[in-house]
């Protein structure tokens, strides 16, 4: 039921996340849904030392099924939303039922999502579009694991591409 689709941080400087294939596989299959229902796909795309604007490690990950038309947003901090436009645009566009979807599980993925909440959207999380990589005391499942049992009925309910766009 989610009315815009956004990707976070699926960037080259992250080549380790964990099922990155699997991962950007499932990722491309609900862009492809999106864009055949004609709704918004909206890339959100980190900027830090080592991935500066416009660098190779900055870049999508050439496999995402990315389209210039589609929405694109900068940003500096983990929260999606800081400082981005984000906010406006959805509210702009009336979309007030988001998808979320990309990387990394602890840092962005969880703050953006934490915000959107708090700012009153309602959120749907594509699972198997949502991964991290190793810390040195958590594996990359862990990590998601323990986030997901969070995020579940508190923040957002969960979708997977079988889920119909409706």
């Amino acid at each position: 039921m989610a009315q815009a689709l956004i990707i976070i941080d699926m960037q080259q400087a992250l080549q380790d996340l964990d099922q990155r294939e699997q991962v950007i596989a499932t990722i491309n299959q609900r862009i492809d849904q999106y864009r055949a229902a004609q709704r918004p796909i909206v890339f959100i795309q980190h900027t830090e030392p080592g991935m500066a604007v416009a660098s190779d490690a900055w870049r999508l990950f050439p496999e995402i099924h990315a389209l210039e038309t589609d929405t694109y947003y900068i940003k500096t901090r983990p929260d999606a939303f800081y400082q981005t436009g984000l906010a406006a645009y959805l509210t702009m566009n009336e979309l007030k039922h988001i998808e979320i979807c990309g990387a990394q599980v602890e840092f962005c993925v969880d703050t953006t999502i934490r915000v959107a909440y708090h700012l009153g959207f309602q959120i749907e999380l594509l699972i198997d579009g949502i991964t991290t990589v190793d810390s040195a005391d958590l594996t990359a499942t862990q990590i998601k694991q323990h986030h997901a049992h969070i995020w579940e009925h508190r923040f957002g309910e969960f979708v997977s591409t079988a889920t119909p766009l409706t």
